[in-house]
């Protein structure tokens, strides 16, 4: 760690998404301390991107306030995040939908950097690391690690709707969640702009469905809001014709789509543009698959666990 020069930071979007936004009321007793407290007017930033002390920025520069600005030392940006995390963890005021999700992120970015762990190490030994600090069960953490890949998604598609979820504002079960996130793109962001102009607090399951419903109609025929409404309303006292219950219909659609995955990774594989790549898409491929890979191995830890109890019946 180096101290430097105040300048111009930029701000990383990845890092950005594990820092919980401050209320207006925390940042006026942060804006009061930092006026009363010089030692409190230290910005940590990284290879040109703030940390999460942009707040503290902000207030400085505005108010003119002296501050210093300390360049941290770390090797990578998964480095970076895991102190983000870290740090995001101490806060008081942090939700618990933010809490699950950063818990989520630590596991993502341990098995990303392979370190502090050996060759060979299973998911279980990060999950163990992280348990200690953290004081979350191991079985706990990787119930996050799925919760934090499934917010990822919803990011990737609005970053506001994102932040309410995770700030408490909007309230979802973790279960759903999973599902909102396995939607498509366009679906995603129907759902997020409808709850965000309905400004909800709850959003279940029947309201997902129905907006993915809506999202579907032809755009040449623009519904109103209240022909909307009318027509929920309509749909609860209509009785359904619920098609033939199936439980593996799922796994044998997933099955069907894993062998295109197949084929796709080694075409790029073996193009030959493949060696030609830049650092940016070489990064963004690895952390890509890193996220398909530990998603794989929780699945088979999932499978392994049912077929040894099955065995065991």
């Amino acid at each position: 760690m180096s101290t430097s020069n105040d300048s111009e930071y930029a701000i990383n979007e990845e890092l950005l998404r594990l820092i919980q936004p401050l209320s207006d009321n925390h940042i006026e007793k942060l804006k009061d301390s930092l006026i009363n407290d010089r030692d409190m007017r230290v910005v940590h930033v990284w290879n040109g991107y703030h940390l999460d002390d942009m707040e503290t920025y902000k207030i400085c520069i505005d108010l003119q306030l002296d501050h210093i600005i300390e360049e941290m030392d770390f090797p990578n940006i998964n480095y970076a995040a895991i102190y983000i995390c870290k740090n995001q963890l101490r806060r008081k005021d942090l939700s618990i939908e933010y809490s699950k999700y950063l818990i989520g992120q630590l596991y993502y970015y341990y098995h990303a950097l392979r370190a502090p762990f050996k060759p060979g190490d299973s998911q279980n030994a990060i999950a163990d690391i992280i348990a200690e600090f953290s004081y979350f069960s191991p079985g706990t953490i990787r119930k996050y690690s799925v919760y934090a890949i499934a917010m990822n998604s919803i990011f990737d598609q609005d970053t506001t709707f994102a932040k309410f979820i995770l700030s408490g504002k909007l309230r979802i079960s973790h279960e759903n969640t999973i599902e909102l996130s396995r939607l498509r793109p366009e679906e995603i962001r129907a759902v997020a702009r409808a709850s965000m102009e309905e400004k909800l607090d709850h959003i279940t399951l029947s309201y997902i469905r129905n907006e993915v419903k809506w999202s579907h109609i032809n755009a040449k025929n623009p519904v109103s809001r209240r022909e909307r409404t009318e027509e929920k309303a309509s749909n609860k006292m209509t009785i359904r014709q619920m098609p033939v219950y199936d439980p593996d219909s799922e796994v044998n659609s997933l099955c069907l789509t894993i062998d295109s995955w197949i084929s796709s990774i080694q075409r790029v594989k073996g193009s030959e543009n493949f060696p030609k790549i830049t650092n940016t898409a070489s990064l963004k491929l690895m952390r890509k698959l890193t996220v398909l890979e530990h998603t794989i191995n929780l699945i088979q830890e999932s499978l392994v666990e049912r077929t040894g109890n099955d065995e065991q019946l």
